[in-house]
């Protein structure tokens, strides 16, 4: 299980707070973010927050007992195809195959997390798309590796491997948060087996993360896993999550980030570094790219605070997401707009995990891009 230690993993731009990125090798680039103190206990929210689907209705009400006999619903085949490691390492790597009609469709999951948080949104493209996702070296039930191998020219060369297993040449690519600089890097490398690239909220830059974070005025209380059975932890990170994380629930986060292992603490650390030092390269990209991302609010960030109890950290936060982080998202998509040669953009109220908090939406988009004739 992922522990959910705030922020555990990429949420927005809450990345890797406090880290220090000395593991990788070739320098140093730090995240030092300020932790002001926490806010304490508020109550669940009525309702969840994004889409009122019956499947995140349904999520959201269930009970801890429904959770404990609750089991992966989204039909896919879960095999482990191995690619090159150093020296005489193999590395094993966790592949989810929906299966599909159509071009090959490959999706890539955000920084901490695994394959199984598309859940719920790829069997939703099988009408159309033979869908596969892949769970990087280092994340889920993948191989941890070397740290020198958790890099985007090591990552990219994985996925060609993959698709040469599963004898796929070419793709169209969907990465989530830190997953497009992964998806740039493959469209930059083997840019004749990619088809088209879609941004699920990733299509901002990560230089300056660390006083971005450190800015934060009303981080909520940090996850403490209670005495007991795994069941009770389980059960209390999930209700954490739906207090203070998401504000929502879904299959696709129980699978994909609760009952997903751990990743390699490396390998997020690393990858950061990789992002930050290396930003994607958009102008050598030749593949049409669609940018989905999400505009952020006080309700889809801080959704936890009272704007009447809580006064001075809601006055104090809303400054922070309109004036601070922004901006800082803002300059990394007009970046995307003005060095993607062929690109598409597409922006709506939502949290980082768009395509689980607004499924339909993101769907529509999603089909819509991949559907259409590409430019000449």
């Amino acid at each position: 299980m992922t522990s959910p230690s705030y922020p555990a993993q990429l949420v927005g731009v809450l990345l890797l707070a406090g880290a220090s990125l000395t593991a990788c090798g070739g320098g140093r680039t730090a995240v030092n973010a300020a932790r002001p103190e926490a806010l304490g206990a508020h109550p669940l929210l009525a309702r969840p927050l994004g889409e009122q689907s019956p499947q995140l209705l349904a999520a959201w009400r269930r009970t801890d007992a429904e959770w404990a006999s609750w089991t992966d619903p989204s039909s896919k085949h879960v095999r482990f195809i191995t690619v090159p490691g150093r020296a005489r390492e193999k590395v094993r790597l966790e592949v989810l195959d929906w299966g599909g009609h159509g071009p090959a469709l490959v999706l890539l999951a955000g920084l901490g997390e695994s394959g199984h948080i598309y859940d719920d949104l790829a069997p939703r493209l099988t009408d159309r798309f033979r869908v596969v996702a892949l769970t990087r070296r280092g994340h889920g039930a993948s191989s941890h590796t070397d740290t020198s191998t958790y890099v985007f020219d090591t990552l990219a060369a994985d996925i060609g491997a993959v698709m040469d297993s599963l004898e796929l040449k070419r793709a169209s690519l969907i990465g989530h948060s830190i997953a497009g600089s992964e998806i740039t890097r493959f469209a930059v490398r083997f840019p004749d087996r990619v088809d088209k690239l879609v941004y699920l909220d990733a299509s901002h830059d990560f230089a300056g993360i660390d006083s971005i974070l450190g800015a934060n005025p009303a981080w909520p209380p940090g996850f403490k896993p209670p005495l007991g059975t795994r069941t009770d932890t389980l059960n209390a990170a999930r209700n954490w999550s739906k207090h203070y994380r998401f504000g929502y629930w879904s299959d696709a986060l129980e699978s994909g980030i609760l009952r997903s292992p751990d990743s390699d603490p490396a390998a997020d650390r690393c990858l950061l570094r990789d992002a930050i030092l290396h930003p994607k390269e958009y102008r050598a990209v030749r593949a049409p790219a669609l940018a989905v991302t999400a505009r952020y609010t006080m309700e889809t960030w801080f959704f936890y605070l009272d704007p009447v109890a809580d006064s001075l950290k809601w006055r104090e936060s809303k400054h922070w997401v309109t004036m601070v982080v922004q901006p800082w998202l803002d300059a990394g998509h007009e970046r995307f707009r003005r060095e993607m040669r062929t690109h598409q953009t597409i922006e709506f109220e939502a949290d980082h995990h768009l395509f689980n908090s607004h499924p339909d939406r993101t769907l529509r988009e999603i089909r819509r891009f991949l559907l259409s004739p590409a430019a000449p």
